[in-house]
């Protein structure tokens, strides 16, 4: 039977440790002797506040979700919740049916069918398409046009008289009768078209959702919740960052005008979490569901709330069952943070592929970043490890 080297004072040692702290003194010759490994460890080292802050931050915002998703997990399915439900898919649809009965606006392409046209800035993104490829023409070859952007109808409109651009795209009311009209079109603007196709969207959902607990007996939130649990565990990692990186920050901008404009750290942060909360989720609900069920209601006859319950009783017992786990899912996280270097962020690993770019010292720069991130996870380890053994001195 294999056992830890133990020392005095309780020190326990495993032996693939020791094998490390037998190495570190060449790791530390070779760093304080060798110039490409000083620069790259130069080069890369302030990456690791980076590292460190993404993991840690989504990390809690993972648990937070993930707690909230087990909660949704164990709800039970109530008298009048499938026509609560109902009612706000009802509602949801009524809201959607009033802004896509919206007032139309009609548009107009004016102009010369080539060389560069100016579009107001805001106009929906599938008409920039259509005029920027040349496709509103019902025949014959289409014409690439070069777009320019401008702020207002007015300067549209200027532009195209003062000859600066070949065609405009502008309302149709601000047309001047003397000007050849190339295309027209009606349509819904975005202000109107966004909300309304958000609002049906989650019509829908909450309709299925109600069907589905009709169906089943089990409480709508709860189908939701392992919905999403299914989805994201059946999605790598890689993709749902390059999804929240790319395609979702740029609906998420384009539909709040703007206003919305996520960093590439912020990207990284929310692509992580909603990843590992499907797998958080999954430890919380396996912990909750561990605690015996005659405390809950031991409790409950005590006259302890739900709520109450849930936070003197089963969260802190919970979370005993669980610490081994959620470390390992925090390790897992804090080395999935190399795959926010496709989003440009310059942890440690984008560092890394920087200095070997710009150098072409290959070895010295994936050498040290291996060693920073066996640093940072036996460190992360050993933390965890600590942390278990003084939440099991309270059982």
């Amino acid at each position: 039977m294999r056992s830890p080297f133990r020392f005095r004072r309780g020190l326990r040692i495993r032996p693939s440790y020791l094998v490390l702290l037998t190495a570190l003194p060449f790791v530390i010759y070779l760093f304080a002797t060798v110039g490409s490994y000083q620069r790259a460890l130069s080069f890369i080292a302030p990456g690791l506040g980076i590292t460190l802050l993404v993991a840690v931050l989504g990390y809690l915002v993972a648990s937070m979700l993930g707690l909230a998703l087990a909660g949704l997990l164990l709800l039970k399915l109530g008298r009048r919740t499938l026509l609560l439900f109902g009612l706000a898919a009802l509602v949801l649809a009524g809201f959607s049916a009033f802004f896509f009965t919206r007032p139309p606006v009609d548009y107009s392409l004016i102009g010369e069918p080539t060389g560069r046209v100016a579009i107001i800035r805001g106009t929906p993104a599938r008409l920039s398409e259509i005029i920027r490829t040349g496709t509103f023409v019902p025949e014959g070859e289409p014409t690439p046009l070069a777009v320019r952007a401008v702020d207002s109808p007015e300067a549209a409109l200027e532009r195209r008289l003062a000859g600066q651009v070949n065609a405009a795209f502008l309302p149709t009311a601000l047309v001047p009768a003397d000007q050849p009209v190339l295309w027209q079109v009606r349509f819904l603007p975005d202000s109107a078209r966004n909300p309304a196709l958000v609002l049906l969207v989650l019509a829908l959902l909450v309709t299925l959702l109600t069907l589905g607990a009709w169906y089943s007996s089990h409480h709508p939130l709860a189908i939701f919740a392992e919905l999403y649990i299914d989805i994201m565990r059946g999605i790598p990692m890689l993709v749902i960052i390059l999804y929240v990186g790319f395609p979702l920050q740029a609906a998420i901008r384009e539909a709040s005008g703007g206003l919305i404009n996520m960093s590439l750290l912020t990207r990284g942060v929310v692509g992580l979490s909603l990843g590992y909360a499907a797998y958080l989720a999954e430890i919380f609900r396996a912990g909750i569901e561990a605690v015996p069920k005659g405390q809950i209601e031991a409790a409950r006859s005590l006259g302890l709330s739900g709520w109450q319950t849930a936070r003197f009783v089963v969260l802190p017992q919970a979370l005993r069952i669980v610490m081994p786990p959620l470390g390992n899912e925090f390790i897992a996280m804090l080395k999935d943070t190399s795959l926010l270097s496709v989003l440009a962020i310059r942890d440690i690993t984008q560092r890394t592929r920087e200095f070997s770019a710009a150098t072409f010292e290959v070895f010295p720069s994936f050498n040290t970043v291996a060693i920073l991130y066996i640093g940072l996870t036996l460190a992360a380890s050993s933390f965890l490890k600590w942390l278990e053994r003084r939440t099991k001195r309270g059982l």
